[in-house]
């Protein structure tokens, strides 16, 4: 359908942000003037801890304003990508962020130039200072990894020159590289690319999958050495950064923003890696179910049970998440049924809107939701994610000023994927269908499988890469297939019959040119486990731990931030109680399978 067409009640209203794009224009203009308060602040900035106070909060302050009006840019040119005003509202409000971001970049330089002693003594004189004591804090741990303001403006003029390797990955994988023809289920011939690999290899015939695999890495073969040179230059890049910056390494300068340790993740895969033996039993497990003599490598994909067909209204979609989501309590329940009626969620899909889904918004406006809502299964869960995220930003808002609402990317993730389990779980209870849980549970066993073990093996071969790098090794192809296909051997634990091509695999993980990334969605998952389980279990004061995690912001590094929901990252306890709960869902599943 096209834009006017969607039912109001089932478009977001924006008018909570701006009530017209005339007031839009207004608030544009005026945050930019406020631009011209900067080359002041900046001279007077270390006079006093007053002047710091004033320089700190006008930034949050115009921040936020910044951060408005591209809420709602990004978000009307989300709705319809084809309206030419949006576009232009968009253009404007990237460029508004690019040059506030110019303007402020004096703030942590200059910072950074006091001394430590100084700073305690700001601090101690103002007490509107302190309102801001955290945020310094942790700005002054990037001392010792600062260098000159024009050694900064140097590397500053470099960072399109990091970004190459990874501009031309993606201009290679998405544009130039072809992978030619195969023969489909129905015997005709048809373009294979990177996109329908993955519906290929879920095919129920094996010739297909089979074909899909081998032709595919067919053609990363034919690239090897540019994908090796591409990925070896990306690791230079990044160790001689470390270098000048003073880390030892560069997992160590990756880490540093989380508050992660190298010894943290070593740890985490260490931690994982000593569970293998679960996930080996889940692929012995989907070798029998799909009554296989020997399973490939190209087999693994290919679903144990059909998916489902079960269909929903969005209102149905609703009151499911509202029905799982009680087991918060009825405070959080009713803040979200609230927000779904006042029209936080943008549902259909229409001509020109985005794919996909996220949850949005900013500081000064409640949390705003892109569905793409086609009545599946996967829609629900898709609902119950983003109202996870949604619900995080509403309860970090209303308890943070400005300067501390917002959470980091390293538990953004958290919250969603506890909504994603707790309505799985709560599906598994109220089924009345074999069919119906059997499919439940095998959508978590992948979840599983995917987020905390594949990923985790991803980790461990950048951890390796790096190390042979900063040793010195050339990274041929060669080289790095032979390390990633080892890791295969490791991780597949011979349950899986590793057919050559996976050595190559490596050249397919656009992740691995995000540095250390990856073992996030390992982190999110678990965090989220451990904290459904202590939920479920009734645990003494868990709720409570979740909600205050909710409520933190950002007055907490992302460490002691999951500490407050009763999730260690430093011990081994949640990744254990995650493999624990993977195992106790491979029993469920398999004592189910086998009930005649």
């Amino acid at each position: 359908m096209k834009r006017n067409e969607i039912e109001e009640q089932n478009k977001w209203d924006l008018s909570t942000v701006y009530q017209t794009t005339q007031e839009w224009k207004e608030a544009f203009q005026a945050t930019k003037h406020a631009f011209t308060l900067f080359p002041e602040l900046e001279k007077t900035m270390l006079k006093s801890a007053d002047s710091l106070y004033q320089t700190i909060r006008q930034i949050t302050e115009t921040g936020e304003q910044v951060n408005r009006v591209y809420t709602y840019a990004h978000l009307k040119y989300s709705e319809d990508t084809t309206n030419p005003e949006a576009k232009k509202l968009m253009g404007q409000a990237q460029n508004l962020l690019t040059a506030f971001s110019e303007a402020t970049s004096f703030f942590d330089t200059d910072l950074l130039t006091l001394k430590p002693e100084q700073l305690d003594a700001f601090l101690n004189e103002s007490e509107s200072l302190r309102e801001y004591e955290i945020l310094l804090r942790d700005a002054f741990r990037y001392q010792p990894h600062t260098l000159s303001k024009a050694e900064e403006k140097i590397l500053a003029s470099f960072q399109k020159e990091r970004e190459t390797a990874s501009d031309v990955y993606e201009a290679l994988t998405s544009a130039d590289l072809k992978f030619g023809t195969i023969l489909n289920e129905d015997g005709e011939s048809v373009e294979l690319t990177d996109t329908n690999y993955t519906v290929f290899l879920r095919s129920s015939d094996r010739l297909v999958r089979k074909l899909a695999f081998k032709t595919l890495y067919s053609a990363y073969q034919n690239h090897k050495n540019t994908f090796a040179g591409l990925y070896a230059g990306q690791l230079e890049a990044e160790k001689v950064i470390a270098k000048v910056r003073n880390f030892d390494s560069a997992l160590q300068m990756s880490l540093f923003a989380d508050y992660v340790t190298p010894e943290i993740y070593n740890n985490i895969i260490k931690s994982i890696s000593g569970h293998l033996d679960v996930l080996f039993r889940y692929y012995r497990l989907k070798r029998k179910v799909l009554g296989l003599k020997e399973m490939h490598i190209y087999d693994i994909y290919l679903p144990m049970l059909p998916d489902s067909q079960k269909e929903y209204t969005y209102p149905e979609a609703v009151e499911e998440v509202l029905s799982a989501v009680e087991i918060f309590g009825t405070e959080y329940a009713e803040i979200l049924r609230k927000g779904y009626a006042d029209r936080w969620v943008d549902v259909m899909p229409n001509e020109g809107k985005v794919g996909g889904a996220f949850s949005g918004g900013c500081a000064t406006t409640n949390p705003f939701i892109l569905l793409n809502f086609q009545n599946t299964e996967e829609d629900v869960s898709t609902l119950a994610h983003e109202s996870g995220h949604s619900m995080h930003s509403y309860f970090t808002r209303n308890n943070n000023p400005l300067q501390y609402a917002d959470y980091t990317i390293f538990v953004a993730e958290v919250p969603s994927t506890v909504n994603e389990l707790v309505l799985a779980y709560y599906r598994l209870e109220h089924s009345q269908s074999r069919e119906e849980k059997l499919s439940i549970l095998n959508h978590l066993l992948e979840l599983y499988k995917g987020t905390i073990y594949r990923q985790i093996m991803f980790a461990e071969f950048e951890k390796i890469t790096h190390e042979l790098s900063e040793q010195g090794e050339i990274l041929t192809a060669e080289l790095l297939s032979e390390k990633y296909y080892a890791l295969n051997e490791k991780y597949f634990g011979g349950e899986v019959v590793l057919d050559k091509e996976i050595a190559m695999e490596w050249m397919r993980v656009p992740h691995f040119y995000y540095n250390f990334y990856v073992y996030k969605y390992a982190v999110g998952l678990t965090a989220a486990s451990h904290i459904v389980k202590r939920i479920r279990n009734h645990e003494a004061g868990a709720l409570e731990d979740y909600f205050a995690f909710l409520k933190l912001g950002t007055k907490k590094n992302p460490i002691d931030s999951l500490k407050v929901a009763g999730v260690d990252m430093t011990k081994t306890d949640a990744f254990d109680s995650a493999v624990e709960m993977f195992s106790q869902l491979l029993d469920e599943f398999e004592a189910l399978y086998d009930e005649k």
